[in-house]
Order: C-alpha cells, then sequence, then structure tokens
C-alpha cells in the first residue's frame, strides 16, 4: 500500500517542474518531510513514468517601439533586395506557360522532297514547314505563328483553336524563303487573341524557335 502525504500533495506537473530546476524551496521542504511525494520525485527522476520533459515558457518581453527602429531599416533592405535581384531565368525558349492551360512546348516539322523530319532547325528552298504543340491533354488554347526575321514579321497561317495533346500538328504549311535566320514564335493564349500583336521572346505566354539557312 503506497504512503500517503503528510499534508497537500504536490501535483506531478509541479515535480516534474521541480525535478528540472530545483528552485522552489516551498517543494524542498515538503519533499524533505513527506515520504510520498518524495518517492513520486524519485520515480520522475528514475523514468519509471515515462512522460515528455516539462516545458518551461520563456518570460514573455514586452513590444517596444525602439525595436522598430532597430528592426526597419534591416526589413527596408530586405525588400531592395528583392526588388533589384535578377529574376531566375525562365525555362527554355520554345516552352510557353499560360494561365488555365500549362506548359505549352512548341515544335516544328520540316518536308523536303517528300522526307519528313523533327530533328532539325535549318532550312532550304522549297522546304514547307508544320507547327506541332505539346500541352496538358485537358486543354484547349489557341495558336498564332508569327515568323520574324531581321526585316519583316509575317503571319503565314491564321490563329488556330487545338485541343491539347503530346505533339499536336496545328492546321496549316508555311514556307521561310531569304538567306538570314528567322525566329518561329507562338503566342499562345486561353482565348482568342484578336489583336495580332507581334510576340515578345521572353514573354511567359509566347515560345519561339530559331530556324537558320543552310
Amino acid at each position: 500500500m503506497s504512503a500517503a502525504c503528510i499534508g497537500e500533495p504536490i501535483s506531478w506537473l509541479r515535480l516534474e517542474q521541480f525535478a528540472l530546476d530545483a528552485r522552489d524551496a516551498h517543494i524542498a521542504q515538503h519533499l524533505a518531510a513527506c515520504p510520498a511525494c518524495a518517492g513520486c520525485l524519485a520515480e520522475i527522476r528514475r523514468d519509471v513514468v515515462a512522460l515528455p520533459p516539462l516545458a518551461v515558457p520563456a518570460p514573455r518581453r514586452r513590444w517596444s517601439w525602439r525595436w522598430l527602429f532597430v528592426v526597419a531599416p534591416a526589413l527596408a533592405a530586405a525588400v531592395l533586395a528583392l526588388v533589384l535581384w535578377p529574376r531566375r531565368p525562365r525555362g527554355p525558349e520554345n516552352v510557353a506557360t499560360i494561365k488555365g492551360v500549362g506548359e505549352v512546348v512548341l515544335g516544328v516539322v520540316r518536308e523536303r522532297d517528300g522526307t519528313i523530319r523533327d530533328d532539325v532547325l535549318t532550312y532550304a528552298p522549297g522546304d514547307r514547314w508544320k507547327l506541332v504543340v505539346t500541352c496538358p491533354p485537358a486543354a484547349t488554347a489557341w495558336v498564332d505563328l508569327a515568323v520574324i526575321d531581321a526585316g519583316s514579321i509575317d503571319h503565314p497561317l491564321p490563329p488556330a483553336r487545338i485541343a491539347c495533346g503530346n505533339r499536336v500538328v496545328v492546321p496549316g504549311a508555311f514556307t521561310i524563303t531569304g538567306d538570314r535566320p528567322n525566329r518561329v514564335c507562338v503566342r499562345v493564349g486561353s482565348e482568342l487573341d484578336r489583336d495580332r500583336r507581334a510576340p515578345v521572346a521572353g514573354q511567359p505566354d509566347v515560345a519561339c524557335l530559331t530556324i537558320r539557312p543552310e
């Protein structure tokens, strides 16, 4: 049969705290005279009862306006760094990212004298080209093509609405003439953009490839 406390028993929680710091003189005096509570403390110290250690919270400090003058310059410097820090470069230039659609990957297919290839980016007179687009299958997208060289911008195909999938062929074909590199760019959107602006490489809704003369 366990011994009874000589007075008011000390709670297990207070005994755990006392086991951590032993600062409470009142508890120390009680334990010196009370075998029952002293036995409980001994159990705690022997870890007979496996309880997590009691976390003693640190005293909460009051806010002082003086801290504002210390922290404000650091916050201002952090904001300035975010503004001036160069942005991470976007992904490959043949990939556009459209809200409501997702990633749209631009590719091309070349037909020359009956031979079709999708692994080349060079042209010669008489070549025919088609666009292929890869985007999430559940989406649809509008694709507007522009062919750009050093002196002109051409829209050889009308805007086309495609059902997304893997390497979807955009209706129509086009040719490239001249002897300079041409940029083949598409502006992609979830809706038809009736203002046929020149696509600007590097914009999130624009994907481009460079096709060079042989």
